[in-house]
């Protein structure tokens, strides 16, 4: 059930050069929240700008929650500008979650950049449950990371950064093809669950590394930009191979989709 609610800033804070974290408490919100879904955030208290911005809901913790984004433009530095005891209107949550499958005997998570927060959430959803999971994350330098420095998190995720920045060099498929290649020679792929999060690239990275088929479950939340998230304005179809129809809106019948039912964009 989504909700229409004027949660209040507990904490704004920004946590790497462009890059914000704000906790909100949103009871509503949070309690029928599940890892991977969305809020659509009111930026301003008027009509600049008009539309809301999709967040992905990053840790909840009781009723309270994460919210992290990069300042791109108005919209966003108005999110910025909020201070502890402001009212941020969301409705929310929306959107398909991840399956939380606590029956594989091996989890990865796999985030690109800003696709690190519903990732986070999940971690956290299957620890509740003790159970397991690896968490990567692949970033350009150490100012793309979206955990502050002093996040006790940031410990617990394997980084791998293209410039290096103190971290290793490379892309995150590197690592998770070397996890999956250990999994494969202790007793195979086909109990093996993996979830992603990124921009289209990490996707395209991913199909190519990952037989379809091959593993227990594998799902991914899609990046795409949104006008409505309601299903209405059809700004955010993406190429699917299942359904009836060769289309499918993010905002509704996503953002989570099996790993290879989404066709990527071809690069440009």
């Amino acid at each position: 059930m989504k909700h229409l609610e004027d949660a209040v800033v507990t904490r704004n804070r920004q946590i790497r050069p462009g890059i914000w974290s704000m906790w909100l408490r949103a009871p509503a919100v949070c309690a029928e929240s599940r890892p991977g879904q969305f809020v659509h955030v009111r930026v301003g208290r008027d009509f600049h700008p008009l539309l809301r911005r999709p967040l992905s809901i990053g840790r909840v913790h009781e009723d309270e929650l994460e919210l992290v984004w990069r300042i791109v433009g108005r919209g966003t530095e108005l999110m910025a500008e909020a201070t502890e005891g402001d009212a941020v209107n969301l409705l929310g949550p929306l959107g398909r979650p991840f399956t939380i499958d606590t029956d594989a005997e091996g989890r990865i998570l796999i985030a690109g950049g800003l696709g690190l927060p519903p990732l986070v959430y999940l971690l956290e959803s299957f620890r509740e449950r003790w159970k397991k999971a690896s968490l990567l994350l692949g970033v350009r330098g150490r100012d793309d990371i979206p955990l502050a420095e002093d996040d006790p998190l940031l410990r617990e995720v394997e980084v791998v950064a293209e410039r290096g920045d103190g971290y290793r060099r490379g892309i995150v498929t590197d690592p998770a093809a070397e996890w999956l290649t250990r999994r494969e020679h202790d007793g195979g792929l086909e109990n093996v669950a993996l979830y992603a999060c990124g921009p289209w690239g990490l996707v395209r990275a991913l199909q190519g590394l990952i037989p379809a088929n091959r593993l227990r479950r594998a799902e991914v939340s899609l990046e795409q930009q949104m006008g409505c998230a309601s299903g209405v304005c059809q700004g955010c179809a993406v190429e699917v191979e299942d359904g009836d129809t060769p289309y499918r809106l993010v905002c509704t019948d996503g953002p989570v989709f099996p790993l290879h039912a989404v066709h990527a964009p071809a690069l440009v």
